[in-house]
Formats: C-alpha cells, structure tokens, sequence
C-alpha cells in the first residue's frame, strides 16, 4: 500500500489546501502542505527499504484496475524499481526542503494557500510520472506535470509577463507533447501493448520503427526539458516565485526529459540513429545554454540558461549509454542548482525584489550565509574537486570520450569551460568587489545598490529560508560519495535488455583537459568581472536588457517569432476573416438557402387543394408504373 500512499497523499494535500486556503491561517497551510510532502519523502525512503529487501531485480508492484479491448489484457497501475526510486527520493527529499523554504520566502503573500496547493499537487503529478508500470501511465504523469507547472509558472495571475509566460511554456511543452504522443501511438499500434516491456522486447528486431519512435519521443523530452530548439520556454518561466524555480527548472520538472529517454533506453539501444540523436541534442544544448549565461543579467536567468546546458549534460549521457552517469548528474545537479536557486531568493528577497546583477555587488559583508552557500553551489556547478559536481559531469564526458565521440565530448569540454567562466562573473558580480558608485546631491559618493536597498527595504531571511539551503549546500559537498552506489544500485534495470557496457572513468589526460579548460574560464571571468576587472564597471554601467547574439541567446526568439508565430497568427487570421465565414459559413448558408428554395417549390404541392393531391398521386402512381415496366 506504499505506492497509492505516496500518490494520493500530495493529491489529497492539494485538493484539501486549494478548498480551504482562504478560510485557514497562512501557518496552517505552509506547515499542512509541507508536512504531507515530508511524510511521502518518509514512504519513499520505507519503499526504498522495501526495495532493497527485494534484491537488485525486485520491483514495487499495485495494480488498480485490469481490463480488455479487443481480446487484449491491459492493466493500469504504479511500479517502483530503483530508476524510478532514484527520481523519487529527489522528488520527494528536495521538494520538502523547498516546500520548507517557501513557508517564508512566500509569507505574506496573498495567493499563499492556492500557492502550496500547486506545489503539492505538481510533487503528485512528478510522482505519478516516475512510478508510471506502463504507457498509459506515462502520459498521465506527463500530462499533469504540464498542468501543475503552467499554474506554478504563472502563479502571479495579475501579472502580464507571469501570463505570457506559462503560455510560451504551455504552447512549447504542447509541441513537444505531440511528438511524444505520437511516438507513444506508433509504438502502441505497431506492437499491440502498452506495457513498456512487450514494446521493449518488439524493437529489439525492429531497428527503423525503434528510430522513429524514438525521435518522435525525443521531441518530447527536448520540450519537456528544455533543450534545443525548445528550449525557449525555460528563461520565461523564471516569472514563477524562486521556489518554483528551483523545484520545477532545477531540481524536477525539468528531468522528466531524462527520466523518459533513460526509461525508455531499450528503445533508444536499437537504433544507433536516435542514441545519436539524444547525444547530439545534449552536446549542443550545453554549448548553448552556457554560451547564452555568459551575456544575461538576471540571477534567474543566468541559473536557467545553466539548467539547460546541464541537463544536455545528461542528454549527452544518455545518448552515449551512460544511463546510470545522467541519473547520478541528475541527482548532484538537483542538490547544487536547488541550493543556487534558493539563494538567489535569499538574495532578492533581503534586496526587495531586486534581481539585476549589475545593481548588486559588494554583498559578501552583508549577507554571509548567502556568500558561502553561493560559493559552494557555484564551485559545484563549475565541477571542482571535492565538490559532487566533478564526478558527475567527470562520468560523463569520460563516457563520450570512451564511446569514440569526440566531437561531442569537445564540446561538452568547452562547455565546462563557459561554466566555469559565467559562474564566476555571476559569483563576482554579486558578492564581490563595490557595487558601482553614484555621486549625491551632498557632494558625497554613496552606493547605488545602498540607495536601492533603501527604497525597497530590508528583509530579514527566517529560518526556514536558511536551513533548506544549508542542507542543499552540504549535500553539494557530499553527494559526489553516491558514486560509489549509483551503478551498482541502477545497474540490474539497465541490465535487463542487455544495454551495452559504457567505461565511465576517464584518463588522467582528459581529466587535466577538463579542469584546465575550467581553471582558464574561472581567470578568464575573474581578469574581465573580478573587484578589479577590465569589464566590470562598464558591465555595472549597462542599462536595458540583454543585447546581440549572445544576450539575446542566439535570437531564438525572433526566429520563432518571424517563422511560426507570426505565419501561425496570419493564417489564422486568414481563416477567420475569410475561410470561416465566406467558406464554411458560405457553404452552410448557401445549402440552408437552397433547401428554402427548394422547399417553396415543391410547397405549392400541399397547398391544401384536394386536385393537387390527386395529381401528385396520379404522377406517382404512372412513375411506378413506368418503373416496373421498362427496368423490372
């Protein structure tokens, strides 16, 4: 009974916070909602018990309903085997600690119930996901993960960029979600089941269909997960409060991509062309996503860019067959850009709304908890020795390298190395240095970013804000020592269809190019944005938003704008204005307008004289006649 529990609980939580959260105190609900969220983490660490009694092929099983179409069993249910424990325990572990944090970084606000009933509800629909035993399942969890996060994206409803922005990731994710159905239908008709393992068995001797399927579910993830060319939904959805931020771009949501392809790797196994493919996709969308951090300057911005060019990290890993390297990436990656995203809240919420890094600096005296936390979340990300960053994304360059792809392993290499670069401009420009002076009207010199804070006014950070990110922070140390459990714990799923041996321990050469490549972004970065930098003041002195190719993250945007929108919206324009009423309402209209015609001709036959009658029945009567003599 673990498995309903853990579903239901959130959903319940949900349901009860959204039918209450204007007649119960704001305390209640914070503490109602986040307590639900820490009793499943408690039933999920009791399921991973239950698991490891089991043995390394042992699988959770709860079937809820049995049923037949066309002579055919099907069944709809929840099964855990340990990938989808390994994306439980993040799910559930970092959404409490997020859950924790927004009972104060949320305080005040007016939408606070319908706030943590969404979170509540999107930890049901993650959960659904990753338990899903078969397809069906699978588009459920899927589904409703869109759902909670078009409300999360778009909580401030009275915000107009806030609207816009949970309907450009709306429209992106339905996009993708027409490849991944698509995929799923194909595989469905083609091998007559739903369940993941007749399908698995089927491609196997299937190679062109395992190629198509596979591409159209890559879609799919790509959207879902924000990676090239559907990516464009990330940076707008940092409209979302910070929590948001961190628990669907961050740590979650956005892994759901990886997740999929990395459930569904006997399917990606037979076709070389779509394991490609999802490499291909990963590479470059590292390169991108750093490419586009080093010009932004929103701190949310900067950390969703990198979100996306860390989850190429591990669509390259699954792409290579390191399946077991992009689950251990995906864990670090939630514990370092979980602990980045809610700092940076600290950060805006003690500077009153304040998230423009060019209107900060000089921080670290003023809010140490935030300087050393940072620090440690940004040495994580870049991928430094001891930090749990370095050996995941260590496993999978070394996997690409290993597999023979150079040129994707190249690129993931200079991406390490623009992360190494934007992370220490952000780092520097935040904490670091004076933030840039302004003369007053004393005669004097006061800092700008001083004057800001008092307008805006300062925010004490609670307690609950703080710990979260302590834990978070810690874990970003620590969590590289997972990479003595990660293999042996994943390996009996990847090992049921035979998936190829991936060699993920890289040689000390390539180990030295990597760090090196990083150590020369980490000099790069510090010459151009230190206290002491050649750029720094020129950067403090910019005004607008982001510019070039770069700042406006390879114009994307305009593209997108210039060849689907704008088509898009002329087309239906086109049918509005004229196929709908000229055309089909033409078309209605004119056979309503001949029926009339046609019915006041013939009506002069029931006019209500008798003759006529008779002279219709006499014209019939002579038709039949003629009828049965010529052609019976």
């Amino acid at each position: 009974m673990l498995l309903p529990l853990i579903v239901a609980l959130p959903l319940a939580s949900a349901a009860v916070l959204a039918a209450f959260r204007n007649r119960w105190p704001h305390r209640v609900i914070g503490w109602a909602g986040t307590g639900v969220v820490l009793v499943t983490f408690l039933l999920s660490l009791a399921a991973f018990a239950q698991l490891r009694e089991l043995g390394g092929e042992g699988v959770l099983r709860w079937v809820f309903s049995r049923w037949e179409i066309g002579g055919r069993p099907y069944a709809w249910g929840l099964v855990l085997d340990p990938l989808g424990m390994w994306w439980l325990l993040v799910v559930t572990g970092v959404g409490f600690l997020i859950h924790l944090y927004s009972i104060g970084y949320m305080a005040g606000d007016e939408s606070y119930g319908r706030f943590f009933a969404c979170l509540n509800y999107f930890v049901f629909a993650m959960s659904l996901l990753v338990m899903a035993d078969n397809f069906l399942g699978l588009v459920m969890g899927w589904t409703n993960v869109g759902l909670a996060s078009y409300m999360l994206i778009g909580f401030y409803i009275r915000k107009p960029s806030a609207n816009a922005a949970q309907m450009k990731a709306y429209l992106t994710n339905m996009v993708g979600e027409v490849f991944m159905l698509a995929g799923i239908a194909v595989a469905v008709i083609r091998y007559g089941s739903i369940t993941f393992d007749a399908v698995f068995q089927g491609v196997q001797a299937d190679p062109g269909w395992a190629t198509a399927i596979g591409l159209l579910i890559l879609g799919g993830a790509a959207a879902k997960s924000a990676q090239l060319p559907l990516h464009i939904w990330l940076p707008d959805a940092m409209e979302g409060p910070t929590p948001v931020s961190a628990m669907l771009h961050a740590a979650t949501m956005v892994t759901a991509g990886v997740y999929a392809v990395a459930r569904l790797y006997p399917i990606y196994q037979a076709s070389e062309t779509a394991m490609t493919a999802v490499a291909t996709v990963g590479a470059l969308s590292a390169l991108a996503g750093a490419l586009a951090a080093t010009r932004q300057y929103d701190i949310k911005k900067v950390l969703a860019y990198s979100t996306m060019s860390q989850i190429g990290y591990m669509f390259l890993a699954n792409g290579v067959g390191a399946h077991g390297a992009a689950a251990f990436h995906f864990l670090t990656h939630a514990f370092f850009k979980a602990a980045l995203f809610l700092c940076a809240g600290i950060i805006i919420h003690e500077l009153g709304g304040q998230q423009d890094i060019r209107r900060m600096g000089g921080l670290r005296e003023k809010m140490p908890f935030a300087y050393w936390t940072f620090l440690i979340g940004v040495l994580a990300l870049i991928g430094l020795p001891p930090f749990a960053g370095f050996f995941s994304k260590d496993e999978i360059l070394a996997a690409a390298l290993n597999e023979g792809h150079y040129f994707l392993f190249a690129l993931g290499v200079v991406a390490a190395g623009l992360t190494a670069f934007y992370n220490t401009r952000l780092f520097s420009l935040v904490f670091l240095g004076d933030p840039l002076e302004a003369p007053a009207k004393s005669g004097k010199r006061k800092h700008r970013r001083e004057e800001e804070h008092h307008d805006h006014g300062h925010h004490e950070t609670p307690w609950v804000m703080k710990a979260p990110v302590a834990v978070l922070a810690a874990l970003s140390v620590v969590g590289g020592a997972f990479v003595l459990a990660v293999d042996p714990y994943l390996h009996p799923v990847f090992a049921r269809f035979e998936a190829r041996e991936v060699h993920i321990h890289a040689p000390v050469w390539a180990m030295a190019l990597i760090l090196g490549v990083a150590a020369l972004g980490i000099w790069a970065a510090w010459a151009l944005y230190g206290p002491r930098g050649s750029r720094r003041q020129a950067e403090q002195r910019s005004v607008g938003a982001p510019a070039g190719l770069l700042g406006r993250a390879f114009y994307f945007d305009e593209i997108y704008e210039l060849f689907v929108y704008q088509p898009v919206l002329a087309l239906a324009d086109l049918v509005g204005h004229y196929a709908d009423p000229r055309g089909v309402d033409g078309l209605v209209n004119g056979l309503a307008r001949m029926a009339y015609g046609l019915g006041g001709r013939l009506g002069w036959l029931h006019s209500g004289y008798v003759r006529r009658y008779g002279l219709t029945l006499v014209i019939g009567l002579v038709a039949v006649l003629i009828y049965f003599a010529f052609y019976v």
